[in-house]
């Protein structure tokens, strides 16, 4: 099963998308600092976490695109011509359908993490020792953890009804970044960043979670969890 999981996640990191998309994501983010995080979100300051989140969920409509494309990649008619195979072997099929998620979930990781990297080193070489960097993981984890757990389980569970689907889903995962939403529904988060600060009524607030963002973020993990157990199930039925 390791050598399954190895293969799994070589064959979406080789491959001509996964450098596609991490050129785009880095090129995009790095724009974003350039032109935006630089003047710190909500009259904060650049290298605070409030304008770190921003900086994140202005790229997380991207990362959510390409977190789906790889998980289409794995149930696209190809790849389930190779599910016959799969069924044949003893191998659960839950448990492979765990491997793959599993790859599509660690490709989706290098590029946030690579994003992420990019955002730390560009604050710590303009603001050196004033960049809280271990706020910054703290806040990277709490803006990205949510969203991956839940487009995840959604992308499994829509890609095993039909892979075309997927595209439907990549328009939401883009057009929820975009698309004006209450704090509590933002699946990324950046009205959060953006908003909720200027309630606080200081300059350059502390970062705080108020307990209905909180209860906000535990919905969508939950969610999540069940799409993905929801789908898993479903995959053993079928076999």
């Amino acid at each position: 099963m390791p050598g399954t999981n190895l293969y799994e996640l070589r064959r979406t990191v080789r491959s001509k998308f996964f450098w596609g998309l991490l050129a785009v994501c880095l090129f995009f983010g790095w724009n974003t600092l350039k032109t935006a995080t630089i003047r710190g979100a909500a009259h904060t300051a650049p290298f605070s976490p409030w304008s770190f989140g921003a900086y994140l969920t202005r790229l997380l409509p991207l990362l959510g695109v390409a977190l789906l494309f790889f998980q289409w990649n794995q149930c696209n008619e190809k790849s389930r011509r190779f599910w016959i195979l799969t069924d044949s072997t003893p191998v659960p099929p839950g448990r492979y359908l765990l491997v793959k998620c599993a790859a599509a979930v660690t490709a989706w990781l290098l590029l946030a993490l690579s994003v992420t990297a990019l955002g730390i080193v560009f604050l710590t070489a303009l603001f050196g020792g004033s960049v809280p960097v271990r706020m910054l993981l703290l806040t990277a984890a709490l803006a990205l953890l949510p969203s991956l757990v839940f487009l995840t389980g959604l992308g499994l569970r829509v890609g095993h009804i039909h892979s075309l689907l997927m595209f439907v889903l990549m328009a939401f995962a883009l057009a929820a970044g975009f698309v004006p939403l209450p704090m509590k529904l933002d699946l990324y988060g950046y009205s959060f960043f953006t908003e909720y600060p200027l309630t606080l009524g200081l300059p350059d607030p502390a970062f705080s979670l108020p307990a209905g963002m909180l209860v906000s973020k535990v919905i969508f993990l939950l969610a999540g969890a069940a799409f993905l157990l929801l789908a898993i199930c479903r995959r053993k039925k079928a076999s």
